[in-house]
């Protein structure tokens, strides 16, 4: 496994303690909650850079980082949901939209051998979801607004991923005739 597989593991790691750290009741809590996620963006930026630099992008790579991006903002949101009041249908909405994309990335995966990478849309929404917690305790309401608008972010970047999907599809397509 790369350096950058392991920078990427350690979101999964990561995400159950600033879940626990968000609805545990603990007055510390946020506090530490969001050093956690500080911690957990800058892994995200560092496993990229590590696999460029190093040359070391894989395939298992292109895997995991978009799912522990999936794992730690699925579960901030579902903590904000349950204990901060954030508004349920943004949680369902992006548990809904994170469902329809692992699976066809899965169905991917096991029939075609693709692996659609990550692309700026999604690294964009990521980012906007990592400021929109920060923005959520300190102004609930325009950091509420910023997760709206990372949500829009991010089915507009499953849309970019069918677009991508479609042109592979072309792509190979073309190569067996």
């Amino acid at each position: 496994m790369t350096l950058a597989n392991w920078i990427t593991s350690s979101r999964f790691v990561l995400a159950p303690f600033i879940f626990w750290q968000l609805t545990g009741g603990a007055s510390q809590g946020v506090v530490w909650a969001l050093i956690l996620l500080l911690i957990a963006g800058l892994t995200d930026v560092a496993d990229g850079w590590a696999a460029r630099s190093r040359n070391e992008v894989s395939e298992l790579g292109k895997i995991l980082d978009p799912l522990a991006d999936k794992l730690v903002t699925g579960g901030v949101l579902l903590a904000l949901t349950v204990k901060w009041g954030l508004p349920v249908w943004m949680v369902l909405v992006y548990i809904l939209k994170e469902m329809i994309q692992v699976g066809a990335g899965a169905v991917l995966v096991k029939r075609m051998k693709l692996v659609i990478p990550a692309n700026r849309f999604g690294k964009n929404a990521t980012f906007a979801f990592f400021l929109g917690f920060g923005l959520f305790f300190v102004h609930k309401v325009i950091g509420q607004a910023v997760l709206a608008i990372a949500i829009g972010m991010s089915i507009y970047a499953l849309y970019t991923y069918y677009l991508a999907y479609l042109k592979l599809k072309e792509s190979k397509d073309n190569k067996i005739n």
